[in-house]
């Protein structure tokens, strides 16, 4: 995953976005009925005053005639979505490890998934022309598809890029692939069904995307800038000049006479000058939130679309390069860490989105009801009566849930170290902390909430469960313990198990702790005698076990390589592997509420059924 620099300043509160459309997936036993807040915006292509973008969950419609207030028609999730283009009434979209998407637009309200096709390798970009794809597959190279018939999408041919194929422009009959650090290569698309090598050129950087205009050719080079190429001759391109950026060049577009390149790592995007196609000249450099991490770039007239890995899609005026105007916003969050439920209530938090409401009355159609202002350094989530509990690294603050849409903070208690999980019962509110421990807020008066009690401990406190006069604690240091918490204000540690990987999580069933042990896998401890703790069985697998819910015989992992791993647990010596529901994101918390199970993967929420395998 990539992982921008951030910032430190705060802008305006996010709109969150809404459910899923289109029939809901199943996969391994459990059937995922929406997601909501969805980040990781990669593309965009522009159509009259319709925008499609593609996300890492899929496809985003988006009505942008007010270029002040773009506003959302529609979504499909399709589990992946990295790169899109539109022809007719069809959007293709490069989804990652899902492969190649074709879905009907022709009812923007209503996108359906027309045909699909697995690629080799990573599916990052593609080109289309008339009956035919070509998909940059990563490190599988070009990849040529038949959509001819759109339902049925064909793998006609091949091709090795000779290094990981990133990106994919056509030029009547040549193709124009960015191969990562192999640099640029040319190819002969006359016959789709049999393309052949024409040329290659080192562009001493990684070429990532490119843009043509005329017989010149652009290219984001990664960290060493902006690339231009002379494609004349396709069998021999040429370097014509390399040019610095204001950070690492990852997106170009190319309208007449106006380049943008898009940079990540805060670099914002810069516009050129291409008047003269071997000399660029850099107009202005325009940065827009405060992360600046400009993942894809498109033009329009007039207008610059950038879109924001983390912060969504945004609308500058460039009709005078020099005086660069901010136009509007699409905004997404940037990360969901946290979830909890209840009643027919979820809530949610993250980086930039704060914390986000929704009904889920109807599962399928979560609907918005809330939204706080911006949160930074949020952790952890609890809910309970008419308060929402969040923890930052500042400590623990108390919302006020009663009067939606507001949730204004009425308390805010400073916790020592760098609070982490939040479970509340009672009048307690339990609160792990980096560096310090475990901490019991009295929270019986909620106003007057109050630190009443804690723990020392060193180490990294992750997870955190409460059973009976029990607080189990996972300590990604020092392993996982028990605490004696029959008095909440005075908790005592009466055992400790040093587990074999790094403890995130726990779920109690009886006698028995599930742990979530990091690339470790889940392991079962018998904690019937806390001074004595046994480990009792464990499930390894290639992964990281982030989180932990059990239902009976059932319990659910959240792996952050690959999403919800299930097991049978009637035998907890021997965890069964029952299925594997993937999902695009880095799982993490995982919790069951009201039959359903809900999964915060950084990059979005989703909402799960249990089923049956």
């Amino acid at each position: 995953m990539t992982n921008p620099k951030k910032a430190a300043a705060i802008f305006l509160a996010l709109t969150s976005l809404a459910a899923a459309s289109g029939s809901p997936a199943k996969n391994g036993g459990l059937e995922c009925l929406s997601t909501v807040l969805w980040s990781k915006a990669y593309d965009v292509t522009i159509e009259g005053n319709i925008a499609y973008a593609a996300f890492l969950n899929g496809l985003v419609i988006i009505d942008v005639t007010v270029k002040s207030a773009p506003a959302e028609i529609s979504r499909l999730y399709l589990g992946g979505g990295f790169d899109i283009e539109k022809q007719g009434t069809l959007a293709f979209i490069a989804a990652g490890k899902k492969g190649l998407k074709i879905v009907d637009v022709s009812n923007p309200k209503s996108p359906v998934l027309r045909g699909e096709a697995a690629t080799s390798g990573i599916a990052k970009a593609l080109a289309v022309r008339g009956g035919t794809v070509f998909v940059a597959g990563g490190e599988s190279g070009l990849l040529v598809f038949d959509v001819s018939n759109p339902a049925a999408p064909r793998l006609v041919a091949s091709l090795e890029t000779g290094g990981e194929a990133e990106g994919i422009t056509l030029d009547e009959d040549t193709a124009l692939v960015a191969a990562g650090e192999a640099g640029i290569l040319t190819v002969d698309v006359r016959n789709p069904a049999s393309p052949k090598r024409l040329g290659a050129l080192d562009t001493k950087g990684t070429a990532r995307q490119t843009a043509i205009s005329g017989r010149a050719a652009y290219v984001a080079n990664g960290a060493a800038g902006l690339a231009v190429l002379d494609i004349g001759d396709p069998a021999s391109p040429k370097l014509t000049a390399a040019v610095p950026t204001s950070s690492y060049a990852n997106s170009v577009a190319a309208r007449e006479s106006v380049l943008a390149v898009g940079t990540l790592y805060d670099g914002g995007y810069q516009i050129f000058d291409i008047s003269k196609p071997g000399s660029p000249v850099s107009l202005n450099i325009g940065k827009y939130t405060m992360y600046n991490e400009a993942w894809g770039v498109a033009l329009g007239d007039g207008l610059a679309y950038i879109v924001d890995y983390f912060a969504g899609i945004h609308i500058i005026d460039i009709s005078n390069p020099k005086n660069l105007r901010f136009v509007g916003r699409f905004a997404t969050p940037s990360s969901i860490v946290a979830a909890a439920v209840q009643g027919k209530s979820l809530y949610a938090i993250g980086e930039l989105s704060g914390l986000q409401a929704f009904d889920i009355s109807d599962p399928s159609r979560p609907r918005n009801i809330g939204a706080s202002g911006i949160s930074r350094g949020v952790q952890g989530l609890d809910v309970q009566g008419g308060y929402a509990y969040v923890t930052d690294r500042w400590g623990l603050h108390l919302r006020d849930i009663t009067n939606l849409p507001d949730m204004p903070i009425v308390k805010s208690v400073e916790v020592p170290g760098v609070p982490r999980a939040v479970v509340v019962r009672g009048g307690f509110a339990f609160v792990t902390s980096d560096h310090s421990g475990v901490h019991v807020v009295d929270i019986s008066n909620p106003r007057e909430a109050k630190l009443a009690g804690s723990l020392e401990m060193p180490g990294f406190a992750y997870g955190l469960a409460l059973d009976g006069n029990r607080a189990y604690i996972c300590n990604s240091d020092t392993g996982f313990h028990v605490l004696d918490i029959a008095d909440p204000t005075k908790p005592k540690m009466i055992g400790h198990f040093r587990t074999p990987g790094e403890p995130k999580a726990a779920a109690c069933r009886g006698n028995l702790v599930l742990v979530a042990d990091g690339p470790d896998g889940l392991l079962v401890l018998d904690v019937g005698d806390p001074q004595h703790i046994k480990a009792a069985g464990k499930a390894a697998f290639e992964g990281y076990a982030d989180g932990v819910a059990v239902d009976g015989d059932i319990a659910y992992v959240s792996d952050e390589t690959t999403g919800i791993r299930v097991f049978d647990m009637s035998n907890p010596a021997a965890p069964k592997p029952l299925d594997v529901f993937r999902t695009p994101g880095e799982p993490s918390t995982v919790r069951l509420a009201g039959g359903l199970l809900i999964l915060p993967d950084a990059f979005s929420l989703f909402i799960l059924r249990p089923g049956k395998s």
